[in-house]
């Protein structure tokens, strides 16, 4: 696989702050440091990990901004909407309904499982409700 396109920080802040007007909560991150970790974990993966496919780089983006909390509010819509950019600017499209996706992302954040059920889960989940671009 080629190197992909990676989600860039202050473009992931701008979508963050975008939710947070269309939809409610307080805006800003809560916590830096997890926030930079959420978004190099995919990066880190990519460089040194095994059998990496897209699906898995963009749960691991879902999974670190669900359950890292690096915002004040809206984690779980960032996590969704990251996950969806990354898969789009990189030749996928995520095809699950607005409804699913949500219970999805709700449900994998109040999930109890280790990470790497919960990652496992997510990339399943990704690569069952996507379509390749053609």
């Amino acid at each position: 696989m080629s190197e992909p396109c990676w989600l860039d920080p202050r473009d992931v802040c701008a979508i963050h702050n975008e939710i947070i007007v269309q939809s409610g909560g307080d805006a800003g991150i809560l916590n830096e440091g997890a926030l930079e970790s959420t978004l190099n974990k995919p990066k880190n993966l990519y460089c040194y990990g095994d059998d990496i496919t897209l699906f898995s780089l963009a749960a691991a983006y879902g999974y670190g901004l669900v359950k890292n909390h690096s915002f004040i509010d809206g984690n779980k819509r960032i996590a969704l909407i990251a996950v969806y950019t990354f898969l789009s600017i990189n030749g996928i499209e995520l095809t699950a309904s607005e409804v699913d996706a949500a219970n999805f992302f709700l449900e994998l954040a109040a999930s109890q499982e280790s990470q790497e059920e919960g990652m496992s889960k997510l990339v399943n989940w990704l690569q069952i409700n996507s379509e390749i671009f053609s």
